[in-house]
């Protein structure tokens, strides 16, 4: 899956078996982000970069009844975030969030069970350890066995948060949409000081009219004056060149699905490929496969993308 907004983080490790990875981050494309490397299928981290503000990000899956990998998930989370604040050598926040498959009265409210007490005394340690509080509203319910219906509700996921990130949180709840599952989304909301990335007008200099813009250049020097040292005729005779070209490209209307790389060749090459491609496949649902058109089709289709290769290179 992927999406022209959002980029996609996954664990750098993967298992055999049914489950490969049960854990992964969307990071928003306008904002910085590098993927910090733990050797877990069931951690994905990040440092985010926003002004004067540093924050590792880790989504946490740990399996149920093993006290053996809740150990192990802390004893990662633990050596990312050290090595994460020695390699930046500033004040790194943390955010950690996730399916932890344990309770604790912390969180999970007065009606946890005495008996089961303690199981999550490896993640009491970590928070202790970091400075991280619980930021979900004590006793909220976030699992519901056999869906929203269901007898069984308890609180065995967590957002957990460093200082400052704590206090400039301003939501953490369950999100009013279900999507279905047994788990509930927790939204969680900050106030964060960032600025968007803006973009500059970019000319299309393939389609500049060169004629019009000579013209206008040479119509400009003539009533430039000529005197004066060499540097003051260069910057007049740049200033004619830059105004002429900036007056009469066209500007490009950005687009969040341009492609930058894209030609005019490509457009005829895709307007063949789907020509062909359509004409063989009316023919199957005709019920007929013509050798001829498949052909072509998937010859078209072959020098189509074989193109696209070679210009993403290229570019």
């Amino acid at each position: 899956m992927g999406h022209h907004k959002w980029t996609k983080m996954v664990p750098s490790t993967w298992r055999e078996g049914r489950w490969a990875v049960r854990s992964m981050l969307w990071v928003n494309k306008d904002v910085e982000a590098e993927q910090v490397q733990i050797e877990s299928p069931d951690l994905t981290a990040a440092v985010i970069r926003l002004p004067e503000r540093r924050i590792l990000i880790a989504s946490v899956y740990v399996e149920g009844g093993n006290a053996a990998t809740l150990n192990d998930t802390c004893d990662h989370l633990r050596k990312a975030i050290t090595k994460v604040r020695r390699d930046l050598g500033t004040v790194v926040e943390i955010m950690i969030m996730g399916d932890f498959n344990r309770h604790d009265q912390l969180w999970g409210g007065d009606e946890v069970s005495s008996v089961r007490q303690g199981e999550a005394d490896s993640i009491i340690d970590l928070m202790n350890e970091f400075g991280l509080s619980s930021l979900l509203k004590r006793g909220t319910k976030i699992w519901y066995g056999g869906g929203y219906s269901g007898d069984c509700e308890s609180t065995i996921d967590l957002v957990l948060a460093s200082e400052n990130l704590t206090d400039s949180m301003t939501k953490c709840a369950v999100h009013g949409t279900g999507h279905g599952s047994d788990h509930v989304t927790i939204e969680t909301v900050f106030v964060a000081p960032w600025i968007a990335l803006t973009q500059t007008d970019r000319l299309l200099l393939k389609n500049a009219p060169w004629k019009e813009i000579n013209a206008r250049i040479a119509s400009t020097l003539t009533t430039t004056p000529v005197e004066g040292s060499v540097q003051q005729k260069t910057d007049r005779l740049i200033y004619a060149v830059s105004e002429a070209v900036r007056a009469l490209t066209p500007k490009a209307k950005p687009s969040p699905h341009a492609k930058r790389w894209w030609t005019a060749d490509l457009t005829q090459l895709r307007q063949i490929y789907i020509y062909w491609r359509n004409h063989a496949r009316a023919e199957r649902r005709a019920g007929r496969k013509v050798p001829r058109l498949e052909d072509m089709a998937a010859s078209a289709a072959k020098q189509y993308h074989d193109a696209i290769r070679k210009q993403k290179k290229k570019h």
